[in-house]
């Protein structure tokens, strides 16, 4: 029974993880084709893998008593609200709706906060949205800022010497701006939840169970990669080397999805590769130097520069798959559905369980 409610909650997961960039990327084509503004296309980009799961886990399970209703809704009108800024920035060419949608960012994650502290810790543990393994979390979070650090490094190297990221950080407003991209992540968290919820929590457990450890992890970082086109042909670079930033994109979330799903699978807890995502996002323009991330679009790319790419981060980020713990099936995570059904008998009685947890 499992394995027929999971088939469909990957079908519905794929129609809207998927299907939404299909048609968003329409939209972005025609921005990048009369040069109007697509920035927040970028970031509501983000939203869609969490929806997905969110709206594939409510229409395929009978029993709904756990379900933490309040955060779901929550970021589904999120999502909608950011893609209707998205839209309405595009044809009105109104920079005001960057700002409108920057305030849904911020105040949607402060009601995701809330819904969650005073959602039951049953319901959050059926979803996977518990806050649990703190210190290896901690630990791990950490480790991923020495290997962005030394990814960091060797580039600069590669480049010419330390010389450039010395100079960037003997600037008061380059440690600023760090401080100040540390604290935004308790306001602006939705996007790199909506990555990993989709990815990690619900797609990663249903694919390594399929195909096993390793190749389901390959498998979704090909998914995952693949999923950027839009961005990569449009944003990141342009549809002349389009093939290439997609190239470049598919390296960087093989590797990157290697060692957040390991960290996934060690911690259990989502938060933990929450956290690692966005660092590795917003810590880009930093060690860049260029704080207003400008250079994170419209960027040139060679092959020789995915070539690159492919070495540096392997030697970062794909140790992992070569321990034994990756290759274990006894460290699978629960699917969706298999987590939710244990708390569920664990926690909910046979009779006016309704009742109770209305």
């Amino acid at each position: 029974m499992n394995k027929q409610i999971e088939s469909k909650q990957l079908r519905v997961f794929s129609i809207i993880a998927f299907g939404l960039p299909v048609i968003m990327g329409l939209f972005m084509w025609y921005g990048y084709s009369t040069k109007r503004s697509i920035d927040l296309f970028t970031l509501t980009h983000m939203y869609y893998p969490a929806a997905g799961a969110m709206i594939a886990l409510y229409l395929s399970r009978k029993n709904r008593q756990l379900m933490p209703k309040a955060f779901f809704i929550g970021y589904l009108i999120q999502t909608g609200l950011m893609i209707v800024c998205s839209l309405l920035g595009l044809f009105i060419g109104n920079s005001t709706f960057m700002m409108i949608g920057s305030f849904v960012m911020i105040l949607g994650s402060i009601f995701l906060w809330i819904a969650l502290l005073v959602a039951r810790t049953e319901r959050r543990e059926a979803y996977g949205l518990r806050r649990k393994n703190w210190k290896l979390t901690i630990a791990f979070v950490l480790l991923f800022v020495v290997l962005y650090i030394a990814r960091m490094v060797i580039y600069y190297l590669i480049e010419g010497g330390l010389g450039g990221m010395t100079e960037n950080f003997s600037k008061s407003q380059t440690w600023f701006a760090l401080i100040q991209t540390l604290i935004s992540y308790l306001i602006m968290f939705g996007p790199y939840f909506g990555e990993e919820y989709g990815w990690r929590y619900f797609l990663q457990p249903i694919l390594q169970k399929r195909y096993g450890m390793i190749k389901g992890v390959l498998l979704l970082g090909i998914v995952w990669g693949l999923w950027h086109l839009p961005l990569n042909f449009f944003f990141y670079t342009s549809p002349a080397i389009g093939i290439i930033s997609v190239a470049n994109q598919i390296v960087v979330c093989i590797t990157m999805g290697i060692f957040m799903g390991f960290v996934y699978m060690k911690t259990d807890n989502i938060w933990s590769v929450v956290a690692i995502h966005f660092l590795n996002n917003n810590l880009a323009p930093i060690f860049s130097g260029d704080l207003t991330g400008e250079s994170m679009s419209g960027y040139t790319i060679g092959w020789s520069d995915v070539a690159t790419a492919a070495v540096i981060m392997s030697l970062c980020y794909a140790w992992p798959i070569i321990t034994k713990y990756f290759r274990d099936k006894n460290n699978l995570n629960q699917t969706p559905e298999a987590r939710a059904d244990q708390i569920t008998e664990e926690t909910v009685p046979k009779k006016h369980s309704t009742t109770k947890y209305a």
